[in-house]
């Protein structure tokens, strides 16, 4: 019995011995001294933030600049179609005045173009600081806190091209001895209202936040009368005049920046000859970066198969 016990034993050393020649050596386990392990995850956690810190940082400006010139069509302009009048007539069209279309409006001397609007934004979509004094120049303050007019007259709104900052208030008139249903469509964030306004009153209009590019402006009463209204956080932004001038003063200086023009029929332009020279804008965006007291001209002659639409 012993000598079977002990033949027994021997295949079993022997079978261990074949399971263990099949396994597969592991290397030694390395020594892991955790006072290194710490050392490399703070110089790393270090070096990220730092990469962090730079990427995050913004150029503050270095002063104010200048914006300044025309927008001039090249061309001959469209002609202006009456709109039609079918109500109301001794008001909104006294002694069968023709109303024209407001659309596309050039003037016959300097060949300029009215209520182009012409706009700032910052790169990379980064939200206007309002009332950092390194942003926003002290003489805009006022016009945070400033109420405009929005009038109507003649069943005709008295300024076809609007722009407003979204901090201000607009009171919206109605100088007519007839009623008028002012509807401000918005868009973004800046708010809608649809005010019925009894002659010779008005309604508060508080936009609430700004939108990426002029809006409809309309009467439900008469349908014929039409406006576009743009709202912008910052104060830098303008409409051209008749003659197609224009001025943005006191820009932020020594920071890229962002501009867009928009034109009620054109929508947003593109390209054009700037300062004798073609140019292209691609994303609909002009990129500027002035420099401290600088006057820079922008004058722009746009080809009038822009306006074909």
């Amino acid at each position: 019995m012993p000598r079977l016990i002990g033949k027994q034993f021997g295949l079993l050393l022997a079978g261990i011995g074949l399971a263990a020649g099949c396994a597969r050596h592991l290397p030694p386990a390395e020594r892991v001294v955790v006072t290194n392990v710490n050392a490399l995850r703070t110089e790393f956690g270090r070096g990220a933030a730092e990469a962090t810190g730079a990427a995050a940082a913004v150029a503050e400006p270095t002063g104010w600049a200048t914006l300044k010139g025309s927008f001039t069509l090249n061309g001959s302009p469209p002609d202006r179609p009456p709109l039609t009048v079918d109500k109301d007539q001794s008001v909104c069209a006294p002694g069968g005045k023709a109303v024209l279309t407001e659309t596309l409006i050039v003037d016959s001397a300097s060949r300029g173009i009215k209520d182009v609007v012409i706009f700032m934004a910052l790169p990379n979509r980064r939200k206007f600081p309002v009332g950092d004094a390194k942003w926003e120049h002290p003489d805009y303050a006022a016009s945070r806190e400033g109420t405009l007019e929005f009038d109507q007259k003649a069943c005709v709104f008295l300024t076809h091209m609007f722009g407003m900052r979204s901090q201000q208030k607009a009171k919206i008139l109605n100088s007519d001895p007839v009623g008028h249903n002012t509807n401000i469509a918005g868009g973004g964030r800046a708010g809608t209202i649809n005010a019925t306004i009894p002659a010779g009153a008005f309604a508060m209009y508080e936009p609430g936040g700004e939108s990426a590019e002029p809006f409809a402006v309309s009467c439900n009463i008469h349908s014929w009368m039409s406006a576009r209204m743009i709202v912008r956080d910052n104060p830098y932004f303008t409409v051209s005049k008749s003659d197609g001038s224009f001025t943005i003063p006191k820009i932020p200086a020594g920071v890229p920046l962002e501009f867009r023009v928009w034109q009620e029929k054109a929508g947003f332009l593109t390209k054009g000859n700037v300062n004798g020279k073609d140019e292209t804008w691609p994303n609909k965006t002009i990129k500027f970066t002035f420099q401290p007291d600088e006057t820079k001209a922008f004058d722009v002659v746009f080809d009038v198969a822009a306006f074909a639409k």
